[in-house]
Order: C-alpha cells, then structure tokens, then sequence
C-alpha cells in the first residue's frame, strides 16, 4: 500500500537527499585521496537539486531557513510548546 506524501515530506526528502549528495562531494574535494568518487544520477531533476538547489539554500541566512523549515513542518508554522512538570 503506497502513501501519499505530503509536498512538504517530498520537498524535505529531496533537500536532505541533495544537501547530503554536496556535503559528501564537498568531502571528497577536500580529501580525494581518501574518498572514492561517488555515483550521481543523471538528468534533469538531480541537475536542478545539485545544481541550482543547493547553491541557493547554502546561501540562504539561518533565521530564514528556520522559518521554512517550521513553516513546511507544522501547521500554523509553530512547534508545538511542551508543558514541562510542576
């Protein structure tokens, strides 16, 4: 039985997929002689992630980023706010 996911677990799956793709790149670049080069699919869709994506997130601020992150995860934008014990 297959789900439908939500645009925002699609978006987040993708983003954590791509970014991880870069970092373990930007590894390999800083070290080569201890890093294999990695498969990288082909095509238009990865060629968007890795290429225009990721550029654009990385430079995005971290107030900002945060913002998208809770507005694509929580209704309302909000994290829901725990009671703590009496």
């Amino acid at each position: 039985m297959s789900q439908k996911t939500s645009f925002g677990e699609w978006l987040r799956k993708n983003a954590e997929n791509y970014l991880l793709q870069a970092a373990a790149d930007e590894m390999a670049a800083r070290y080569p002689d201890f890093c294999a080069k990695p498969y990288r699919e082909k095509g238009v869709l990865p060629f968007f992630w890795r290429n225009i994506f990721v550029p654009i997130y990385s430079r995005i601020p971290w107030d900002v980023r945060k913002k998208i992150i809770l507005l694509s995860s929580y209704p309302g934008g909000e994290r829901p706010h725990w009671k703590g014990r009496d």
